[in-house]
């Protein structure tokens, strides 16, 4: 029976029936080494393995001199092993980080091919303007997957738009004559990086712990049950929050997202459909779901933005919060090409208002909402703080906004102001 394929551990969006020998991890192509016609995930379980099967073997002699003998050869190697493998790895980091030349030409005729330059600043995609013979079709592959596919007339091709990643990005030219014979032109290393993008790709958790500031924030899902009445009680109290919408919950309750921007409510993004993104759910571990990949993280993101701008005029505040808490750092790095920045809750400022039923643990009255935020602000203080609320409930009776008013009233008379998110945050980076 085959061995079912999961995804590899470095590379989530791959699936692999490959496993580590000896941690029994997934690994693809790209990961595995074969040593000692075994298949492992790096060295270090090589290593490992070896080290254990050394030991399994020294155990068996009587002699303790022979023993420890043994020991100290064994660790030597694996000094020395860990020692050139080293250096061979900063030699090939040196390598590839050498910048192509600005006419790189293919060892097979130097009239035949030129890769020119780069004719735009690198800034998420860049083009390749290349001088060709006639007859002759390019392919630009990244990272195996082919990206561009252009045939050259006049002896010039340009080719725009190449997509770039975030972090490291493997390119491969090849070019292609008429008769079928495809040949290597080039290969270049571009290492992207962004300080917006960078700095989106941080989650947001706490604005400054010296600022007597907290921020109320609302995810809107697929209830509007309490929505107008939370907007009323925010609207009698002169609060702006942010709030997390869903492209579902904007399809369904439109007038509810039009009523939060008349209020001047700061609206981030909450995914289209709500999904889960990580196996949290399964094995309480964040790795990314069989069907999440890149492209479905930015769908999922940009469908909310543009059902937004054609309902409002006006796009989203530049935040998501990823459904159930499920994120990962390559999802933030997603995320963050799309142009949204995660926005968690602080520690413990989950006021639990989803759960339902009030024969489970984690249920909390409106009355324990409220005593729970106070008695935390005593303890240990509420600034800068980020407290998660939903905009629907699904309680037949004690609705959470129940508690809003006296949470608000008291946290304001503990010297409390409430911002938004951009205002935490602006706050944060004066300093």
């Amino acid at each position: 029976m085959a061995r079912a394929k999961q995804p590899c551990k470095n590379h989530p969006d791959r699936l692999t029936a490959r496993r580590c020998y000896h941690c029994h991890a997934p690994v693809c192509s790209e990961c595995i080494s074969k040593l000692e016609r075994h298949y492992f995930c790096g060295r270090w379980c090589f290593v490992k393995w070896k080290a254990g099967q050394f030991f399994l073997r020294v155990k068996k002699i009587p002699n303790l001199q022979i023993y420890l003998l043994a020991s100290l050869i064994l660790l030597t190697n694996l000094f020395l092993f860990f020692y050139f493998n080293h250096k061979l790895d900063s030699l090939k980091k040196i390598t590839r980080q050498q910048p192509p030349t600005s006419k790189s030409v293919t060892q097979r005729d130097s009239a035949w091919f030129y890769v020119d330059s780069t004719f735009r600043p690198i800034d998420g995609k860049f083009g390749l303007s290349l001088r060709v013979s006639d007859g002759l079709s390019v392919s630009v592959w990244r990272d195996g997957k082919l990206m561009r596919f252009a045939s050259g007339q006049g002896g010039k091709i340009q080719i725009q738009d190449i997509p770039l990643l975030f972090g490291d990005n493997k390119f491969v030219i090849w070019a292609h004559q008429a008769d079928g014979a495809t040949h290597l032109v080039d290969s270049l290393n571009i290492f992207y990086r962004s300080a917006r993008l960078e700095f989106l790709a941080r989650p947001f958790i706490q604005g400054a712990i010296d600022s007597r500031m907290v921020a109320l924030t609302f995810d809107a899902g697929s209830s509007d049950r309490g929505a107008q009445e939370i907007l009323k009680i925010l609207r009698d109290k002169g609060l702006r929050c942010t709030m997390f919408i869903t492209g579902r919950f904007l399809e369904k309750f439109p007038q509810v997202v039009m009523q939060m921007v008349k209020d001047g409510h700061e609206v981030g993004n909450h995914t289209y459909s709500h999904p889960h993104l990580t196996t949290y759910e399964q094995n309480r571990l964040h790795h990314n779901g069989a069907h999440v990949g890149r492209e479905f993280v930015i769908s999922q993101l940009l469908k909310v933005d543009s059902l937004f701008m054609a309902l409002t005029g006006r796009r989203l505040a530049p935040y998501w919060r990823a459904p159930f808490g499920e994120y990962n750092r390559q999802i933030l790095r997603w995320a963050a090409e799309a142009g949204f920045k995660q926005i968690a809750w602080s520690p413990k400022c989950d006021a639990l208002d989803w759960v339902e039923d009030s024969t489970q643990t984690l249920y909390r009255s409106s009355t324990q909402i409220l005593e729970h935020f106070l008695q935390l602000e005593k303890n240990s203080g509420l600034n800068g703080k980020i407290i998660l609320m939903h905009l629907g409930t699904d309680r037949k009776n004690d609705f959470p906004y129940l508690a809003l008013p006296a949470l608000i009233d008291s946290l304001r008379s503990r010297g409390y102001r409430f911002a938004t998110i951009s205002e935490l945050i602006n706050q944060r980076a004066s300093q």
